[in-house]
């Protein structure tokens, strides 16, 4: 007798699992191809990172810039959405033409049609 007098129960079921745990199989191939676009994405970010440094030295030595006028601008970008929290997205907002609030997700307003003012820069 098994655990509690249960023959088998806490045996792998053929049905469940499938003929070679083909469940186990795909839970591997699944973590291998997520572990892979976390990669590719941290590489994605590795190469914006550079091209974005690449540009603000440009912008910096053509303009006589510095690194304080950079700061000023992410404060005053960043507080954009109403918070210091690294994001400047927009939140749900009233539309100007029929007071209807419309989330940040769309592009215009579902009620009357009229186009959000929006960057282009929105993260969706």
């Amino acid at each position: 007798m098994g655990v509690f007098g249960m023959n088998g129960a806490l045996r792998p079921r053929n049905d469940v699992l499938g003929n070679n745990g083909s469940a186990s199989v795909r839970s591997q191939n699944k973590i291998r191809s997520d572990e892979s676009k976390v990669k590719h994405l941290e590489a994605t970010v590795a190469k914006i990172l550079m091209i974005n440094e690449a540009l603000w030295e440009i912008v910096r030595d053509k303009f006589n810039m510095t690194d304080d006028d950079l700061d000023a601008k992410l404060y005053e970008v960043d507080m954009r959405d109403g918070q210091a929290d690294g994001k400047n997205q927009r939140k749900a907002t009233k539309c100007p033409n029929c007071d209807h609030m419309v989330s940040s997700r769309h592009p215009a307003c579902l009620y009357c049609g009229q186009v959000m003012d929006s960057s282009i820069f929105d993260m969706k």
